[in-house]
């Protein structure tokens, strides 16, 4: 088959050239019109993990959390004449920008006053007169900063730092171009830093616009530093720049076939989708590198050109369509995930690494082709003195010292589980952001200043209209927020309770000392007719806090508007976890013993009936509704309740019915929002990384298991790839590096990418066994010296690309690239050392019959063809054949 593929592809050249050229430019065209930018956190969650739903749910009800960009200043002389007058332009300027939704800051709030000749809520602006003749500039002052509601949340307590907060179209922050507007406000604010000082920010536009952008430009810095990296190692080990010249071509059509592809594919460019196009480079060179070094080797034997680039293709094209394909399997298993941005990741990166493997099988040989034959000097790395030590050293160590091999080995995984046991699992949002990075610094400051800075969203289902207007009700929620504000991990939160405060003074025209809630139903009435006559305060229109932003009443749901700490995700959920167990006691302080009664009940003990429908009303008036029918019903209900819903207790739905009941009495609290969601993620990230990864190891030992037919062979052969996994586990733990979504990838790549060593070791020691007559320490010391150079030259490829990675600003990206490159250079010691002493070891105990003949012929070696009748160089007829002597 092999040899069929090498006379397609060495005869049609220009029509293999002109295709692949339509091909890359319809790629090119996807990535420059079709890449869309996706910089939502918690994306990685599926769709049907109940993180997401009550996300999604908390979306449809008030809309984004993430849409605010704050801009906080510190001074202590923003209450100035000039100065108040420059904060409002500021705002003033930004509201006029597109995507612009709503600016609120001290310069641009409403005074709501009560017109009682029309019993209603009216507003005027607090600051309206630039000139200031309608008020004094310490008039302005004292009645904003007078204003309860504004303490914590439009400025901090000592008064030293005041916000504005931009309200940002969803749309425009999704949107790669249109998300400059955030970049447009952020410039504009740093112009008036004589003003008010160093502007800081923060908020979700901040956060996911600059890290969305920083992520564009590494992957393309990246592609850079690789391409110019790799360049200068295929220099050294060839010493040729026609060679480095053919490897970019390769690499830079994967590079625009892997950005199209995505684009192509409708999918979104998110932080884990731009690993794929450098990924693209650190795999397309040691394919190269594997064809070019085979055809060197064959030119300098044999000097036939044609015959050579037949051979590559033949001999080296299997096992490097092996090795990409187990690759491809590594990054394949992702859609075993539930997560659609894994999904698409996995499908990505594999089919890019085949078409990697597609590109380097032709282009490099037809290029080669046209080209005249290398000369000596090209020739010499084979026989450099630094690559022939290395394999005497290889060798040496194989056949003579195989007992501090085992040495060495055993205290290597000793080392390596004492660090294991020693990993921590972490993630926030900031966590791969260096110390001292801007946003890092934007957010702590924030922190420090109002207590929190992701969103934070707690949702109370009061599900019945009626509940809303209880004083009961209101002092749950109430004491809710009081629970936050004690505690620090929060801002000030923000509720239907804090709007109700709000009418309340403005009600008694404006006196701070009556922010507090009254739960007087008939005083509670009357704010509430003031509030639903007063349609700027049930719809704010861009000028401060609506209600319609802190209930659904509809849906009888209230809002509690938070913000938290960075925290990492772990921390984040078991804080959650706590804190629904305390909300559940504030709001259902009954619960235990509601369901204790019910629990009775069920045994048998009709007692407990009696006591639940007893003591607890509103259970009885909930089961009530499923048995009253008439009007002699309801009089029967009202004159003896008790009598009457035991009296129903025989019907076979009653006990259904009574749970409902009880159901409905309890408040249902949702915790959301992006701090909860992201802390989701994460989570999920990692146990389906795991899971990933051993879907990958089981596919990997199946195609191995069918390429040698020895499931001994196949055992033998992973334990090579498997220590160094464990070693860069060890080196987590004892360096103190967190396992979290971009240090987890480490296992899976690094896997994906390693056993390709292995394979090409197995191989060529198969194709031994055949030529040798089952000689096993010369098969395996043949293997050494035949795979070993290319193996080298690839690892140090691979090294030193995913090395480039550690020049990242994210820590994570950062620690990837390192522990990627340590794990495969550690993996081609381990394939080239303590594999072939394992083969010796064991010998014949796992080299098998079917060893020897396999499915797939990886390196077999080709019948006698009549090459001096092939001239690559002229065009071929169509009557002219390469036959085969069988």
């Amino acid at each position: 088959m092999w040899q069929s593929i090498a006379n397609i592809i060495l005869r049609n050249k220009f029509i293999i050239l002109g295709i692949l050229a339509l091909v890359t430019v319809f790629f090119g065209y996807k990535a420059f019109s079709g890449l869309e930018l996706d910089n939502k956190y918690g994306i990685l969650l599926p769709n049907n993990a109940e993180a997401k739903k009550d996300y999604d749910r908390f979306k449809d009800l008030f809309g984004e959390d993430g849409g605010t960009l704050v801009i906080a200043i510190e001074t202590d002389s923003l209450y100035t004449e000039d100065n108040f007058l420059k904060w409002k332009e500021l705002g003033d300027s930004i509201l006029e920008m597109e995507g612009v939704k709503a600016v609120i800051s001290e310069a641009t709030l409403f005074s709501v006053f009560n017109n009682r000749e029309k019993q209603r809520f009216e507003a005027k602006k607090v600051f309206s007169d630039t000139q200031f003749k309608e008020k004094s500039i310490d008039s302005i002052r004292t009645e904003v900063r007078s204003n309860p509601l504004y303490r914590g949340t439009l400025y901090n307590d000592d008064e030293t730092v005041s916000l504005m907060m931009i309200n940002i179209d969803e749309k425009f922050i999704v949107d790669r171009k249109k998300a400059n507007v955030v970049f447009d406000i952020e410039d504009l604010a740093r112009s008036y830093e004589a003003n008010f000082g160093e502007p800081r920010f923060a908020g979700m536009p901040h956060l996911r616009v600059v890290i969305g952008n920083r992520v564009l430009k590494e992957m393309y810095i990246f592609i850079g530093l690789l391409i110019v990296m790799t360049s200068a190692l295929m220099y050294f080990f060839f010493r040729s720049m026609r060679v480095v010249l053919i490897c970019n071509l390769v690499v830079a059509v994967a590079v625009i076939w892997s950005m199209g592809s995505i684009g192509a594919f409708n999918f979104k460019m998110t932080i884990i989708m731009a690993l794929i196009p450098p990924l693209m480079i650190v795999i397309g060179v040691p394919n190269c590198i594997f064809l070019l070094t085979k055809y060197h080797q064959e030119v300098k034997q044999h000097g036939n050109k044609a015959k050579a680039l037949s051979r590559v293709i033949k001999k080296i094209g299997t096992a490097t369509f092996l090795t990409n394909l187990t690759t491809s399997l590594g990054f394949l298993t992702f859609v075993t995930t539930n997560s659609d941005k894994l999904v698409e990741f996995g499908i990505t990166a594999s089919v890019n690494i085949m078409m990697v493997f597609i590109l380097s099988i032709t282009i490099l040989p037809i290029i080669i082709s046209l080209l005249k034959s290398p000369k000596p000097k090209h020739l010499k790395h084979l026989e450099r003195k630094m690559a022939v030590g290395l394999l005497n050293t290889l060798v040496n160590i194989t056949v003579n010292h195989r007992r501090w091999v085992y040495i060495v080995t055993i205290v290597v995984v000793a080392l390596s589980i004492g660090g294991l046991l020693q990993i921590e699992t972490t993630g926030n949002l900031t966590g791969d952001l260096p110390d001292g990075d801007q946003i890092k610094e934007d957010m702590t400051f924030m922190e420090e200043k109002f207590g929190g800075a992701i969103p934070f969203e707690i949702l109370i289902d009061y599900k019945e209209p009626s509940r809303l207007g209880k004083r009961s009700t209101l002092l749950k929620i109430e004491n809710v927020q009081n629970y936050l504000t004690k505690d620090q991990l929060f801002s000030k939160s923000l509720s239907y309770i804090d709007a109700l405060k709000a009418a309340n003074m403005a009600y008694y025209d404006n006196d701070s000392s009556q922010y507090r809630l009254i739960t007087s139903r008939r005083h509670l009435a009357r704010i509430n007719r003031y509030i639903d006559s007063s349609s700027y305060i049930t719809d704010a229109e861009g000028v401060g806090i609506a209600i319609n932003e802190l209930i659904d009443t509809a849906s009888c749901v209230v809002r509690v508007r938070t913000q938290m700490k960075d925290l990492g995700s772990y921390e984040v959920s078991d804080y959650i976890d706590k804190l629904e167990k305390h909300l559940d006691t504030v709001l259902n302080p009954d619960r235990k013993d509601i369901e204790a009664f019910y629990k009775g009940y069920k045994k048998g003990k009709n007692s407990y009936l009696d006591s639940l429908i007893g003591k607890y009303p509103a259970v009885a008036n909930a089961l009530s509704k499923s048995y009253i029918k008439t009007d002699e019903d309801q009089v029967e209900y009202d004159t003896e309740p008790i009598v009457y819903l035991k009296s129903k207790a025989s019907d076979k739905d009653f006990k259904e019915n009574l749970r409902k009941a009880i159901d409905l009495e309890y408040f249902d609290v949702t915790i959301t929002g992006t701090s909860p969601v992201a802390a989701e993620g994460t989570k999920y990230m990692v146990i389906n990384l795991f899971t990933s990864l051993i879907f990958a190891i089981i596919a990997i030992a199946i195609l191995m298991a069918i390429l040698f037919r020895a499931w001994r062979m196949v055992l033998v052969s992973l334990v090579p790839n498997f220590i160094p996994l464990l070693f860069t586990a060890g080196i987590m733990g004892w360096f103190g590096i967190p396992l979290k979504p971009s240090t987890l990838l480490v296992f899976s790549i690094a896997f994906g990418i390693s056993v390709d060593d292995t394979i090409h070791y197995l191989a060529k020691y198969r194709q031994e066994l055949k030529t040798k007559h089952w000689d096993l320490k010369a098969c395996a010391v043949m293997a050494i010296r035949e795979a070993g150079l290319g193996m080298f030259y690839t690892s140090i490829i691979l090294f030193c690309g995913f090395i480039m990675f550690s020049f990242s600003q994210f820590g994570g990206t950062k620690a990837l690239g390192i522990l990627v490159s340590l794990t495969l250079l550690f993996a081609m010691i381990t394939n080239l050392v303590l594999l072939p002493t394992l083969l010796l070891s064991l010998e014949r105990r796992i080299t098998t019959k079917s060893f020897e003949e396999p499915y797939f012929d990886a390196y077999a070696e080709e019948s006698d063809i009549d090459w001096d009748h092939l001239d690559l160089e002229t065009e071929v007829d169509d009557s002219e054949t390469i036959e085969e002597d069988t």
